[in-house]
């Protein structure tokens, strides 16, 4: 096994490079709880140890102000320095909901930017070199990903078509059903656990609970939780297999991977 620690990530390699398990969101939490995927670097790793390959894990913050989000687009030098300042008043931040969906980082000046741009490309070009490149990415157990534990999505069909992802899933789900049963009560409380967490937070940013008076990213999660509220009831499933079976996620993604090698 290689190990080589770069500047913003680390790169695990072994046999070979047919399969890379990319972390892009691992890395610091700072300030924001939820602002790195807790526990999607472990499932890389076992994934990466069962099929062999490159593991790439990031090791910076993807919040835009204090790090880089390698899940988003390259910010023009103007559009980083304009929105730093913004991105650093914690009063304005929810209103830039539509920039931290694009970009992945803000910059003080032209050398911090060139800095920031320097490790995010190193970043992707290392990725590149596989044949199969998966993108773990954890999502918190959030009201507004019901029902789905695990989302597997192609790149608009490039490299794999949906339908045999799709029919695959298919099969994951009836391989693995007796499982998901078993957990189920587990992760519809794990759900209502983050859901509580969530709106205490909102009550002491606005010391309310009106979603009209929320800012943008706030009011949009809410309304997303809410529709998933109506539209299931009492019949909430879960989300987030992550947490408490890191082995049966990465086994889930092994199979999906190996079948996506053989052709199905």
């Amino acid at each position: 096994m290689k190990v080589e620690i770069k500047r913003g990530y680390t790169i695990y390699s072994k046999d070979n490079n047919e399969f890379v398990f990319v972390a892009p969101h691992s890395g610091h939490a700072i300030v924001n709880p939820v602002h790195r995927d807790d526990h999607s670097e472990t499932i890389a790793s076992l994934c990466w140890k069962e099929l062999g390959g490159k593991l790439i894990i990031s090791g910076i913050s993807r919040d835009r102000l204090w790090g880089i989000d390698f899940n988003r687009k390259i910010p023009s030098l103007k559009e980083a320095m304009k929105n730093y300042d913004s991105f650093n008043n914690t009063e304005e931040r929810g209103s830039l909901l539509d920039y931290a969906k694009k970009y992945a980082w803000v910059a003080i000046d032209e050398s911090d930017y060139n800095e920031r741009l320097k490790i995010y490309q190193n970043f992707w070009n290392e990725v590149g070199d596989g044949k199969y490149i998966i993108l773990l990415h954890k999502n918190f157990p959030k009201m507004k990903a019901v029902p789905s534990i695990m989302d597997i999505i192609t790149f608009s069909d490039a490299g794999i078509k949906r339908k045999i992802i799709k029919k695959i899933v298919n099969e994951m789900n009836s391989k693995y059903f007796d499982f998901f049963e078993k957990i189920k009560t587990d992760y519809r409380n794990a759900i209502l656990a983050d859901t509580r967490r969530f709106v205490l937070n909102l009550i002491r940013v606005y010391e309310h609970f009106n979603p009209n008076d929320m800012s943008k990213g706030h009011k949009s999660s809410i309304e997303k939780d809410l529709d998933k509220i109506t539209k299931y009831a009492d019949k909430i499933a879960m989300n987030s297999l992550n947490f408490w079976h890191p082995h049966m996620a990465a086994k889930i993604i092994k199979d999906v991977v190996e079948k996506i090698k053989n052709g199905n």
